[in-house]
């Protein structure tokens, strides 16, 4: 993990009146963990989900709340600059988004240029994935004339690259540089290349690689210009909130800048705060404290959120720069933070409990006893699977597909839909065993949902196949209706149901008095063909969820 070094009189100037010995105890109460400490610093590691500490300035504006020298988010006027950022088309196939911020009066010594380097460091680290969600370039802005230009150059362009006295071509600084070495795959794969330049052509940056020499940042510089330039604009707008906050610590006055891209206008940065209600009883029944409503605002203002609390609830305001709050468990995290944890004290006292069946595992025992009884094998399979698999050869066109990222294999990369397309692939696998071959599997699939907190609703489903030289719709329904009967009591309805993958006439919609739950039918010869099938094949799936608290007395025995 990332670790900063704070040193003993630099932090009290930064937190008035509190000495260095109280400053260290407190550390650790605010989640950071001390690595190396002597009479003149400390160096802490901080956990990379609180980018607000990649710098002193964010450990003292937590501690001020701490030692209440500052109560609530923090409060400042952005005004415009004037800068404007010009994005040309042509960025879009490489490093399609820019943002940025002018930085003005700022008072820089050997220490401040120190920490702003390390906040950019570890930004890029962290949240920027090792530059390539995200590059920040930081500039002496009174050398600078804008507009700013966003464009792409071919590799012959040449400028003057950071602490370099002669110019090079694009080329040569990403195989001759260390840092092109570094971080020139994630633009190589392109004929061109982005640069920022200004009106005079004056080169800023070749992100994500290195800075202009031109630009470079000393103790004589009192305005600065940031750009961050990535992939995923939500990043840009989080890294540039962290740095405005410490920038405002730091003395300066942080500006905005108007970004033109496409025709559309955009100011950055978007320091708009987000507002989360809580419930009042959700905050204690997780801290495990019964507290007032005056408690529970006196603790999260300590921890630098502004609150104010109703009859039931409490509405939080969350500063832009703590981009790590998702989530209303976030903020009773926040409340015993500035609670403060030495106030707690452990409780002995609790109740005993027995420990049960879960409802699922008991559908699930009940679901695998039956479909044992009716002569079918189970198997298990992966939730992942491919999109050969789950699509092309099962003949389906779904648009919304659960793909997972940066996946290591094609064979495992989507969240199956269907529980089908792995039993075909099971069967596939044992063309040269005896048949019939009857098998079934009881597990989730994952549908998108944008109803549900992560995007994704998991259905519990069951799924067979029966396959030999026979096997037929008759066969498949016959055994789905002994399924229904004996675990749930059910009588299942059925109507013609048109599927890419089942044969049109032999395929049925399967429906209850619960609704919807499923399909039967005769699978399409094309899919026995696309996964090596050698015998016709009968399948159903259904979706267990609605059965959860509806197994017979008989299968709970």
């Amino acid at each position: 993990m990332p670790v900063i070094t704070i040193h003993k009189e630099r932090m009290e100037t930064m937190v008035k009146g509190v000495p260095f010995h109280r400053i260290v105890e407190r550390l650790p109460l605010l989640g950071l963990h001390i690595e190396e400490l002597a009479e003149s610093y400390v160096k802490v590691e901080y956990d990379p989900n609180r980018p607000d500490y990649s710098t002193d300035y964010g450990i003292a504006r937590s501690l001020r709340g701490a030692f209440s020298l500052e109560r609530g988010a923090p409060k400042h006027m952005l005004r415009p600059s004037g800068v404007k950022f010009l994005v040309d088309p042509s960025v879009k196939h490489v490093r399609p988004f820019i943002a940025g911020m002018f930085v003005k009066g700022l008072r820089l010594d050997d220490e401040t240029i120190r920490q702003v380097i390390s906040m950019q460091e570890d930004l890029h680290e962290g949240m920027g994935r090792h530059r390539s969600k995200l590059a920040i370039g930081v500039h002496n802005a009174d050398v600078v004339r804008p507009p700013i230009l966003y464009k792409t150059v071919p590799g012959s362009f040449s400028f003057t690259p950071l602490d370099m006295d002669r110019q090079m071509t694009v080329k040569q600084i990403l195989t001759e540089l260390p840092t092109g070495r570094k971080y020139g795959e994630l633009v190589k794969s392109h004929d061109s290349y982005p640069v920022i330049v200004d009106s005079d052509g004056l080169v800023l940056s070749l992100p994500p690689i290195i800075n202009g020499n031109a630009t470079k940042v000393t103790p004589a510089a009192t305005n600065l210009l940031i750009d961050v330039t990535g992939t995923d604009f939500k990043v840009l707008e989080d890294a540039l909130a962290i740095m405005a906050e410490s920038f405002w610590d730091a003395g300066a006055e942080v500006q905005s800048v108007e970004l033109l891209d496409e025709g559309r206008s955009k100011i950055t940065p978007d320091l708009s705060e987000l507002v989360m209600d809580v419930p009042m009883s959700y905050i204690s029944d997780l801290m495990g404290i019964p507290l007032k409503p005056k408690e529970v605002v006196d603790a999260l203002k300590r921890s630098r959120f502004d609150a104010v609390a109703g009859h039931e609830h409490v509405k939080v305001t969350i500063p832009r720069y703590r981009t790590d709050i998702l989530h209303p468990v976030d903020i009773v995290e926040e409340t015993v933070y500035g609670y403060g944890f030495e106030r707690l004290s452990p409780d002995l006292d609790f109740t005993y409990t027995r420990g049960s069946i879960s409802a699922r595992t008991k559908l699930v025992e009940a679901v695998r006893r039956v479909a044992v009884g009716l002569g079918l094998q189970e198997v298990m399979n992966f939730s992942l699977s491919s999109n050969d698999a789950l699509y092309s050869k099962m003949r389906r066109l779904e648009a919304h597909r659960l793909k997972v990222a940066s996946s290591k294999s094609s064979q495992f990369e989507y969240l199956r839909d269907l529980l089908l397309p792995s039993l075909l692939l099971v069967l596939s696998e044992n063309v040269h065993e005896e048949f019939p071959q009857n098998i079934f599997e009881v597990a989730e699939v994952f549908l998108p949902d944008e109803s549900s907190e992560t995007g994704v609703r998991e259905e519990l489903h069951l799924g067979a196949v029966l396959s030999d030289n026979v096997a037929s719709f008759s066969a498949a329904k016959s055994v789905l209706d002994a399924f229904l009967r004996c675990s749930f009591g059910v009588v299942a309805t059925y109507k013609p149901l048109v599927k890419p993958f089942l044969i049109d006439g032999r395929g049925a919609e399967c429906s209850s008095s619960d609704g919807f739950l499923g399909f039967v039918g005769e699978v399409h010869p094309a899919v026995v063909v696309a996964f090596g099938l050698r015998n016709p094949v009968a399948a159903f799936e259904v979706d267990l969820t609605p059965f959860y608290h509806r197994v017979s007395v008989q299968e709970r025995v």
